[in-house]
């Protein structure tokens, strides 16, 4: 098969993601008998976000402490007590255990735990609205059983929301993008595109923006979306470079995406600096490779794998913590690159093959 090794190479990635520890939290833990119970605080619960961070002015996140009877003896009358730090509101919803909140202190009743047995508490928290600076801040976790009692303390990163500095880089972005559009325009770089090109671009947009959002959110692959929308948009961008053949095709054509993404599915405009990275990245690359429109299986790969690098980066680390005030964890991260570099190159292939059929390119 022409692009066996690539699937397998697909394949082994996705089994490799499937498998991708969390983290877990460390703990200081003291004890006052022989007899342990184990214990420790998971927050926030979703492994996509990075361990142990809370973003303020965020909504609330999940919490979670779990106990285990790490002994060879049964232990009895547990309460635990969780001392939450100020300034951070809890919330409790029901559950099977006693549990009682008053003020930034929660009570649970747990009763009995046999050897190996275990137990869990849930509670949402939620951050404070700003915080001025990053700071840390601790959970005090203490147990009393029959036999003994112990505590620990787990540590949690409070981290400001994305600071101005963000949003004026996204201003600068929306001004400088404005400003290379009268330069552009005054320069009459626009006037290389003919109707039947403007019409091409905009169509291949179309199916990127309405097509292939509404399968992606049909389909919902949750950590492999962005590997099933990177390929088919790869693909239409190479089919866009071989088609239209001017430069700033690509700019052009991930810029319509917006637009009409703002019409069909409420997009903001202040995507634009994120659609017009991928855009501008893979122009720059066919300057630089001496105006080769994806004329080559090597150059088709290369601007998908830029794209899908490019786009990633820019999302997780600057637009989704704008957006949606998100901190992920450094591995989620890397595997949403990989899987884009994966997307990029079949992505990359497939488009020089079709690009080819419909253009008659030459190799």
């Amino acid at each position: 098969m022409k692009y066996g090794r690539i699937l397998t190479f697909t394949l082994a990635l996705i089994l490799a993601a499937s498998w991708a520890p969390g983290v877990s939290a460390s703990e200081t833990v003291s004890s006052s008998a022989g007899a342990s119970l184990g214990c420790s605080l998971e927050i926030p619960l979703d492994k996509d976000l990075a361990p142990d961070v809370l973003v303020a002015g965020h909504s609330w996140e999940r919490a979670r402490v779990n106990l285990e009877n790490p002994g060879t003896e049964p232990l009895y009358n547990i309460t635990v007590l969780i001392e939450v730090p100020e300034g951070l509101e809890t919330s409790i919803s029901p559950q099977p255990h006693l549990i009682t909140k008053e003020g930034q202190r929660i009570t649970a009743e747990i009763g009995e735990l046999a050897p190996g047995q275990r137990a869990s508490l849930l509670l949402d928290v939620k951050p404070p609205a700003s915080v001025e600076f990053k700071k840390h801040v601790t959970f005090t976790i203490q147990a009393a059983y029959s036999g003994g009692e112990q505590q620990s303390e787990h540590t949690v990163s409070l981290i400001p929301p994305p600071s101005w500095l963000t949003y004026f880089t996204i201003l600068a972005s929306l001004l400088l993008f404005v400003g290379v559009l009268a330069a552009v325009k005054r320069s009459g770089v626009l006037d290389l595109f003919s109707t039947v090109d403007l019409i091409t671009i905009a169509l291949l947009a179309a199916v990127i923006a309405v097509v292939f959002r509404y399968l992606s959110k049909l389909i919902n692959l949750g950590w492999f979306d962005g590997l099933v929308i990177a390929i088919p948009t790869v693909v239409l961008m190479v089919v866009a470079l071989q088609l239209v053949r001017k430069p700033g095709t690509a700019t052009l054509l991930f810029t319509c995406v917006l637009l009409i993404s703002m019409v069909v599915w409420g997009s903001h405009i202040m995507w634009l600096g994120f659609y017009l990275a991928e855009g501008v990245v893979v122009d720059l690359l066919v300057i630089l490779f001496g105006m080769d429109y994806a004329d080559r299986r090597l150059t088709a790969v290369i601007y998908g794998i830029s794209r899908g690098v490019v786009s990633t980066l820019v999302f997780y680390l600057l637009y989704a913590p704008v957006e949606w005030k998100i901190s992920y964890a450094p591995w989620y991260v890397g595997l949403q690159l990989a899987l884009a570099c994966a997307g990029g190159l079949i992505g990359g292939l497939l488009g020089y093959d079709t690009a080819v059929k419909m253009s008659g390119a030459r190799l």
